[in-house]
């Protein structure tokens, strides 16, 4: 296989460092700022860097929801009945956002299962330019949201999905590697010092096209 023929290098170059607490409807979403950012690199078998676009259209990174200690994943959680759980049901099955919804497990009694991560969990990989001018692979997750105040980190996984026209690969998902975030901090509306000036890196990507919300300091 081909990931096993070259060295693979997978850096979070943008870390998550806050957010407020997302609220009820789509107006009041609040992404994680800066929007986490993943590089891959890719090499070869003499240890050149090299960009594969044909290899690395099968790429994807996934991101779950942790605790920052890392023992216990938060992507989804139990809230007790009839409180704002409602609410945040109502978010979650918002499309425009394209909210990941997992498989309903049984929740304890008084209690409703909710999801804590909202936003797309999954991006694919975009060769494009950095601030500097330099081609390379990203992921991007520009909107990811938090339901519940604390202090987390997020859950890369880098992902191969399967080629059908390659019957030498295997037909199933396959995991290269995973990293955490560093760790950061959701903050209720009260507590929240605010939005994080947009990063140069961020600007040069939504240059390119990428769907990142770019904002100043005075913005709220």
């Amino acid at each position: 296989m081909l990931f096993h023929c070259r060295g693979l290098k997978l850096a979070i170059v943008q870390q998550p460092i806050r957010a407020r607490m997302c609220g009820s409807s789509d107006k009041d979403w609040r992404p994680v700022s800066p929007p986490p950012v993943l590089k891959l690199e890719l090499f070869d078998v003499e240890g050149n860097s090299v960009i594969d676009g044909t290899f690395m259209q099968y790429l994807v990174v996934h991101t779950t929801l942790w605790k920052e200690n890392q023992e216990e994943e938060l992507t989804v959680v139990e809230l007790p009945h009839n409180t704002n759980s409602k609410r945040i049901s109502a978010a979650a099955k918002s499309r425009k956002r394209g909210v990941t919804q997992f498989v309903a497990r049984e929740a304890e009694p008084g209690l409703e299962i909710e999801n804590n991560l909202l936003g797309e969990y999954s991006a694919s990989s975009s060769i494009v330019e950095d601030e500097n001018g330099e081609r390379g692979c990203f992921f991007v997750f520009p909107n990811l949201s938090i339901r519940l105040e604390g202090r987390y980190r997020l859950r890369f996984m880098l992902i191969k999905l399967p080629n059908m026209h390659d019957e030498h690969q295997p037909m199933l998902p396959t995991c290269i590697d995973t990293m955490f975030s560093e760790p950061f901090d959701v903050y209720s509306i009260k507590t929240f010092p605010g939005m994080i000036e947009s990063t140069p890196l961020s600007r040069a990507l939504a240059q390119q096209g990428l769907k990142i919300p770019i904002r100043n300091t005075q913005d709220n």
